[in-house]
């Protein structure tokens, strides 16, 4: 649990030094209490409030985010790695740029898309915000004042995130006080339009249908008539007549460039809102009703067959779980996204020698990406490949030094090699991410008992262990 001086002092020291990754982190989870606190403020009379925000780190949906985003980002002058997209389970329809490039967008949204396109852009209109600097606003206000208001959302991480098979990091919070809200809506107000223009820009220089963004405005300006208080979105994206109307008066005057625009299909989108509707649907049985109605309508409909595999796993019935993904894999062979949740399923099912073959073929399809390795690393680690596993999850937490699960599992890998000071050490910055200052400390102090003092790791961790502390010294004198 996460007291309000370690969250504070997180953000102060983490935010400006730490390069974002693309997996969800610490400093992506502090920056979201914005929207949450907006979102949590604005919940239909009697409507139950959502007690934490999820991060999706499906690498499916990761993967379709950037491949949609990744042209917009080019379009907007924009470096590729500074931008990073996220999406979180939540049913409300919202969408927000954060500093330090981050585009955030609810599951609702993502469910509201009809196309690959309108998602787009969404998208094309959030990378404006940052392209114009609207972000650089609210930025300057969270560290103002209204920051300990702001922050006041988080209290804390769970240890789902530290989870072996979990696919989702949580923060739990809880609503902020209405001035803090007020001030990160207000920073956005007025710059609707300018990204709308922007976007729609972004979407033709893309070789994207620019006329997606009308389309999608409309969509929105519709329910938000039907609505009795309006959606987060439209808060934080106030939406008129006058401003569909001013996106659909531009999509006339821009000219789609005849570019190689990213192939992306329907099915894609489909799948992507089949794992988000697996994983808002609190109830199994009712997303199994959801998913059966829509195969009784398309029995080919395999986006929703792989939806239900879903279900399926997360309701512990892996007989139907294994029927469903080995029909899909034999019309699918090389798919690495069904590959991996079947060798989520044999995981699961104390199979690590199965799995293990499985993560293997999924990440020889998609090589280098972080989930199929950590996936790959968890079953070598199981099956007792103990030095393999420690390489793939070295690798990931230099690559990715923000993302808190990697160093635990290099943690509990490194202590079951009896590598006692590598394993104190993986911990300690473990447990430095999530600011348990107690656990921090007394994981460096071990690590640099554990070396000789000739070892390189000695000077490291002590030399981490002095800055930890200044810091946070630092922090509580202010």
């Amino acid at each position: 649990m996460l007291n309000m001086d370690g969250v504070r002092f997180l953000f102060a020291s983490l935010v400006e030094k730490i390069p974002p990754c693309r997996l969800p982190g610490v400093v992506l989870l502090l920056l979201l209490a914005a929207g949450i606190a907006a979102s949590s403020a604005h919940a239909e009379p009697g409507e139950k409030k959502e007690p934490a925000v999820v991060v999706v780190d499906s690498p499916e949906i990761a993967d379709l985010l950037e491949t949609l985003g990744k042209p917009l980002v080019r379009a907007a002058g924009l470096q590729e790695d500074s931008v990073h997209f996220h999406v979180i389970l939540n049913n409300q329809l919202n969408a927000m740029a954060l500093p330090n490039g981050h585009l955030v967008f609810n599951s609702g949204l993502v469910l509201e898309c009809a196309s690959p396109e309108e998602l787009a852009s969404v998208m094309a209109h959030e990378t404006a915000h940052l392209a114009a600097g609207h972000h650089l606003r609210m930025q300057s206000e969270m560290r103002s004042a209204s920051i300990q208001a702001l922050l006041a959302a988080i209290v804390g991480i769970t240890a789902g995130a530290v989870a072996k098979n979990s696919s989702l990091a949580e923060a739990g919070v809880i609503g902020g006080s209405a001035a803090a809200q007020s001030v990160m809506l207000d920073s956005m107000r007025g710059k609707e339009s300018q990204a709308d223009r922007l976007g729609i820009r972004y979407l033709a220089a893309s070789g994207y249908d620019p006329g997606s963004m009308g389309s999608f405005l409309r969509h929105l300006l519709e329910e938000q008539r039907k609505a009795s208080l309006p959606a987060p979105y439209l808060l934080t994206h106030p939406l008129s007549v006058e401003r569909v109307l001013d996106a659909e008066r531009t999509v006339a005057t821009v000219t789609v460039a005849k570019v190689n625009r990213p192939k992306v299909d329907v099915s894609a989108l489909k799948r992507v809102q089949a794992v988000l509707l697996a994983s808002t649907e609190t109830d199994p049985k009712e997303a199994e009703s959801i998913f059966n109605a829509r195969l009784k309508k398309d029995p080919n409909d395999w986006p929703s067959q792989y939806g239900l595999a879903i279900v399926y796993r997360y309701a512990g019935e892996s007989q139907k779980a294994s029927g469903l993904l080995e029909k899909l894999l034999a019309l699918h062979p090389n798919d690495p996204y069904i590959l991996r949740e079947k060798g989520l399923l044999l995981l699961e099912k104390g199979q690590p020698g199965a799995a293990e073959k499985l993560f293997t073929l999924a990440l020889a399809r998609k090589p280098d990406d972080p989930d199929m390795r950590y996936r790959l690393s968890l079953s070598l680690s199981d099956g007792g490949k103990l030095e393999e596993a420690g390489k793939i999850l070295r690798r990931l937490t230099v690559e990715r030094p923000t993302v808190p699960v990697y160093q635990y599992q290099l943690g509990v890998v490194e202590g079951q090699r009896d590598r006692l000071g590598h394993a104190h050490l993986a911990m300690a910055r473990y447990f430095a991410l999530l600011m348990d200052d107690k656990m921090a400390l007394f994981h460096y102090n071990e690590s640099i008992n554990r070396f000789l003092k000739t070892d390189r790791e000695h000077d490291i961790a002590q030399a981490e262990l002095k800055r930890f502390k200044e810091e946070f010294r630092k922090f509580r004198q202010q």
